[in-house]
C-alpha cells in the first residue's frame, strides 16, 4: 500500500512540473513608417499636383479652357488676343508641359521608392515570421521531448513498483494455494492483516509419532 501511494505521489509531482521556457523570445515586427512622415514639402506638392493632373477633373477643366480659348478667338465680333495658329496657346501648353512632366516624374520616383521600401518591409516581415515559426517549432519539439522523457520515467517507476508489489504478493498467494497452511492474524495491524504460514502436516505427524513411540514401553 505504501509503494502504491509513493507511486501516485511521484506521478502527481511529475504532472505539476512545468517546463522552463526557452530563453529566446520571438522578435518583434517593426512597423512600416508612414509615407508622409519622410516626405519633404516639395515631394508633398509634387504628389498633390500629380494627383490632380492625373484625374478626370483636371482633364475636364483643361478641355473647357481649350475650347473657350479657341472659341473666343474664332468668334466674329469679339476682340481676338490669339488668332490662328494660336501661338500663345501653344506657348502656354508648352510651359505647362515643361513643368508638369518633371512634377509627375518626381511623384513617380517617390512612389517607386515607397514601393521599394514596402517590398523590403514585406521581406523583413516574412523573414521574422519564419524565424518566429521556427522558434515555436523548437519550443514544441523540446516540450514534447521533455514530456516523453517524463512519461518514460513515470512508466519505469510504475513498472518497478509493480514488480516490487508482485514480488511481495506472489509468495503469499502461493502459500494461500497450498493445502497445508495455517492462517494467523497479526495483531500489530489494525485491520487484522492475515499472514499465511506453511504447515507441514506430514512432517508434524512423523515427529509426534516418534515422540509417542518413546513413551510406549517395548513389548516382551
Amino acid at each position: 500500500m505504501n509503494s502504491e501511494k509513493s507511486v501516485s505521489n511521484r506521478v502527481e509531482v511529475k504532472q505539476m512540473k512545468r517546463s522552463t521556457p526557452s530563453q529566446k523570445k520571438p522578435s518583434k515586427i517593426e512597423q512600416l513608417p508612414l509615407e508622409n512622415d519622410k516626405a519633404t514639402p516639395g515631394q508633398r506638392l509634387a504628389d498633390a499636383l500629380a494627383a490632380k493632373v492625373g484625374s478626370w477633373g483636371f482633364l475636364t477643366v483643361q478641355t473647357s479652357i481649350l475650347a473657350g480659348w479657341v472659341g473666343m478667338n474664332m468668334m466674329p465680333g469679339v476682340p481676338h488676343w490669339d488668332e490662328q495658329p494660336f501661338i500663345l496657346l501653344n506657348l502656354v501648353f508648352s510651359f505647362a508641359s515643361a513643368y508638369t512632366a518633371p512634377i509627375v516624374l518626381m511623384s513617380q520616383n517617390r512612389q517607386s521608392d515607397i514601393e521599394r521600401e514596402k517590398n523590403e518591409y514585406d521581406h523583413k516581415v516574412n523573414r521574422q515570421a519564419a524565424e518566429n515559426v521556427e522558434l515555436l517549432h523548437e519550443k514544441i519539439d523540446s516540450l514534447q521531448a521533455q514530456q516523453l522523457k517524463e512519461l518514460t520515467q513515470i512508466v519505469k517507476q510504475q513498472q518497478q513498483s509493480l514488480d516490487e508489489i508482485r514480488a511481495s504478493v506472489v509468495p503469499v498467494l502461493k502459500q494461500q494455494q497450498s493445502p497445508n497452511e495455517i492462517k494467523m492474524l497479526d495483531n500489530q495491524f489494525p485491520n487484522g492483516y492475515s499472514i499465511y504460514l506453511p504447515f507441514k502436516f506430514n512432517e508434524l505427524i512423523d515427529n509426534n509419532s516418534q515422540d509417542f513411540k518413546s513413551l510406549i514401553p517395548p513389548q516382551k
